[in-house]
């Protein structure tokens, strides 16, 4: 996962943007959105890599994501996304915070390792997990044929946990992913490597978690890749940012208060997206958590 990040996702038929920033709500209670509804709160998921500063890059200890995950369902959420996972935590001690919580683990990123794939799959599969893959690529993307072999690797990896309690095996991108480019051995034309890896995984297996930032900052054009390819993408990453593209790099931000065209790429979705998973790397605070939460939340279609 890297230090910066954005991206974003929903809806059947036409959007107005814009959401209504609104009084402070009670803990744990969908924000007052007045007329408009947004995004269900049952598909607003958050990667827990956003508040990685509190839990730390290792294994957390119980005491911490006791305190996190209060504060994330304080905020709004009722799914996250975990990371490094499968943890140490006994799985039973890990759903028992969760429920404590009144959280539900959708997704996760972690080890994609085949000689511990049996153990990962089966952690994910006792939280009732659908998705269950990695911050990165598992594999090389360096030249046309390693990515072939990373697509195989895609399908071993999603079948293996089709048939073993859990949906797919989700692909999460960053730059790379599309700055590698090869020329197609049939078409002649130049595709990226995603294009690649989405060519030759197979649909049942294998989904996409389109970090919508990491797309803009590579030059993509977000919304026309949503509406191309919708119908393999699961799951984005919703995310804000700054300076998008530029030399030094994007600053990502809250939800609403950076340069991405949220009604858009949302239009796009069609759908099709099953859950919209906010991240912020290093977010300053959970109270920006609970205003990117409000933004989807509130989101008017």
């Amino acid at each position: 996962m890297q230090a910066t990040t954005l991206a974003a996702t929903m809806a059947l038929g036409a959007l107005v943007a814009a959401p209504a920033a609104t009084a402070s709500t009670p803990e744990g209670s969908a924000p007052d959105c007045g007329t408009g509804r947004g995004i269900p709160d049952s598909q607003i998921s958050i990667q827990l890599f956003t508040h990685v500063g509190e839990l730390g890059f290792g294994e957390p200890t119980a005491e911490q994501l006791d305190r996190v995950l209060g504060e994330v369902a304080d905020a709004g959420f009722r799914n996250v996304e975990l990371y490094n996972q499968p943890y140490d935590m006994p799985v039973e001690e890990l759903k028992g915070l969760l429920d404590e919580h009144g959280l539900h683990a959708a997704s996760s990123h972690g080890s994609t390792d085949w000689d511990t794939w049996p153990e990962t799959v089966a952690y994910a599969a006792e939280l009732g997990q659908r998705y269950v893959g990695a911050g990165g690529i598992p594999g090389s993307v360096a030249t046309y044929e390693d990515t072939l072999e990373t697509a195989a690797y895609l399908d071993q990896l999603g079948e293996y946990a089709h048939h073993n309690g859990v949906q797919k095996v989700l692909l999460h991108n960053h730059t790379s992913v599309f700055d590698a480019k090869f020329t197609h051995p049939e078409t002649g034309e130049t595709v990226t490597a995603w294009e690649v890896l989405e060519e030759n995984t197979d649909p049942r297996y294998v989904t996409f978690e389109l970090d919508l930032g990491w797309a803009a900052d590579a030059g993509m054009d977000v919304a026309g890749l949503v509406e191309e390819h919708g119908d393999r993408m699961e799951l984005l990453h919703v995310k804000d940012a700054v300076n998008i593209g530029a030399p030094e790099g994007l600053t990502q931000v809250g939800l609403g208060d950076g340069e991405m065209d949220f009604a858009e790429i949302f239009s796009a979705a069609k759908g099709d997206v099953k859950y919209y998973t906010y991240e912020w790397d290093f977010a300053p605070s959970f109270e920006s958590s609970a205003k990117s939460f409000e933004f989807l939340d509130c989101f008017t279609f």
